[in-house]
């Protein structure tokens, strides 16, 4: 009989633990959907107040361009006239919609177009990955030549061929 006892009482604490790890869980999702839809609403503001301001500069361009009344220069200012309306028009939007409507356009779009997503995923990973591989090489040579950075890389002075200094050729052995 204890031992009856014994586990329904360890089922009801495993229970109410289960259930105390699934509330914090969603309060700390909530937390987090709560502080993407901030950073959202205000770098979006941000960035649409920073367009509005460079579609007023481009008008104010636009307008010393035609004033010096060359027709070729007046062409140039009308172009520059409509790009600034529709940045102008862009930046409103940002700056007046909320989170929720922007990352919902945003899912939208991503449900519609997969492969776009994915492509920019995957442009985005090999540019990371370039960037971590030109940002190795010297800390791979400082540790396995036990020199500091400095002294990692020397230059080979020998000239080539074409009377051509020779790139940096690394101090240790070449992998």
């Amino acid at each position: 009989m204890a031992t009856q006892e014994a586990q329904t009482q360890a089922a009801n604490t495993a229970a109410a633990v289960r259930e105390n790890v699934q509330a914090e869980s969603g309060d700390a999702v909530e937390k987090g959907r709560g502080a993407l839809r901030r950073q959202v609403d205000s770098r979006s503001t941000q960035i649409g107040q920073q367009a509005q301001s460079a579609a007023d500069v481009l008008r104010q361009t636009a307008t010393q361009v035609r004033q010096s009344g060359d027709q070729q220069q007046a062409r140039y200012a009308q172009a520059a006239e409509a790009g600034a309306d529709r940045l102008d028009r862009v930046g409103t939007y940002l700056r007046d919609s909320d989170a929720d409507e922007l990352l919902s356009k945003l899912e939208d779009g991503a449900r519609r177009q997969p492969w776009l997503v994915a492509g920019v995923g995957l442009l985005a990973g090999i540019a990371a990955a370039r960037f971590l591989k030109a940002s190795s090489t010297e800390r791979y040579y400082r540790s396995t030549t036990g020199r500091e950075s400095a002294n990692a890389w020397q230059p080979d002075h020998r000239m080539s061929e074409l009377g051509e200094s020779r790139p940096l050729v690394p101090a240790g052995p070449a992998v």
